[in-house]
């Protein structure tokens, strides 16, 4: 499984929503995840070593009238809180490919990236950090 289809199921958790991985359909209450050009890696002595990989979440949503866009902006704040959330209740489901994901978090605040008369295309930065054992060489 790639690290973006994670993030997809761990996402799709939450209210049950569909997300594309490098597309955003047209249309209302369409979800989209997008990797960033960034990576991080911290090596440990025992030759595993830790990665931070970086994401956008575009949330595509009616915003038609005051009440849509601020069911809108709700949703995305209770989103931001599940995952914080997420480690206190839960743990994070199983990677394969000898890899443990250790946290998910919202790094950038819910903003518009774009707006229009009918819908409102919504973006989150995220970030996964993960432990992966290398295999024997």
């Amino acid at each position: 499984m790639t690290i973006a289809a994670y993030i997809v199921n761990f996402l799709g958790n939450y209210d049950g929503i569909e997300i594309d991985t490098n597309h955003v359909s047209e249309g209302s209450d369409k979800y989209g995840l997008f990797k960033s050009p960034s990576r991080d890696v911290k090596e440990f002595n025992d030759s595993s070593y830790q990665i931070t990989e970086y994401y956008q979440f575009l949330a595509r949503q009616s915003a038609v009238s005051k009440s849509e866009r601020k069911e809108a902006d709700e949703w995305l704040e209770e989103l931001t809180y599940w995952v914080d959330d997420f480690p206190y209740n839960y743990e994070f489901p199983k990677l394969d490919k000898n890899r443990e994901v250790t946290g998910i978090s919202i790094t950038g605040s819910p903003y518009p990236a774009e707006a229009d008369d009918r819908e409102v295309l919504n973006q989150i930065s995220l970030s996964i950090t993960y432990i992966r054992e290398r295999e024997e060489i």
